[in-house]
């Protein structure tokens, strides 16, 4: 005969099966919402030339960064504040450009603003604009090379 309080454990543990299932499908563990920006690339093919950069990380091979980094724009660099933090990203609502899939980046450098040119040719970092000019191994993994910058949803990783 099974007495009130196994039932009651087992319901219990039921219960914190379940939970822990929802939590692993509803991605309500530590992600935040999507939001919106643009990204474009830089660096080389090899992520080379975005070695060094403002978060003072030096060589981003030899550190365990790789080439999946960005550098941010002033909106999301919050005066280095952001430097180590981990977006997920996904090119969004361009088809012709888009890949699926998500990649994860870790900021690394600053993009800064070019305010001789508009915020939406060539401007691209300038404030108020979130964007990510991401390494070019990372960009590649959500977009194709000849999008050159295209829109994207992020969250904190």
């Amino acid at each position: 005969m099974v007495s009130m309080r196994s039932m009651a454990q087992a319901m219990s543990i039921a219960l914190v099966s379940l939970s822990t299932i929802i939590w692993l499908l509803t991605g309500a563990h530590g992600y935040g919402d999507w939001e919106s920006a643009h990204a474009t690339f830089y660096g080389g093919s090899d992520a080379s030339g975005t070695m060094g950069g403002a978060c003072g990380y030096g060589n981003l091979y030899s550190q365990g960064y790789g080439t999946n980094t960005a550098a941010l724009s002033t909106a999301l660099f919050n005066d280095g504040l952001s430097c180590g933090a981990c977006y997920e990203m996904q090119c969004n609502d361009d088809p012709q450009w888009c890949l699926p899939g998500t990649v994860m980046v870790t900021a690394t450098n600053f993009c800064p603003p070019n305010n001789a040119l508009p915020n939406n040719d060539g401007g691209w970092c300038n404030p108020p604009l979130q964007h990510f000019d991401m390494a070019e191994p990372a960009f590649e993994q959500i977009a194709k090379y000849r999008g050159g910058i295209v829109p994207i949803q992020y969250r904190r990783g």
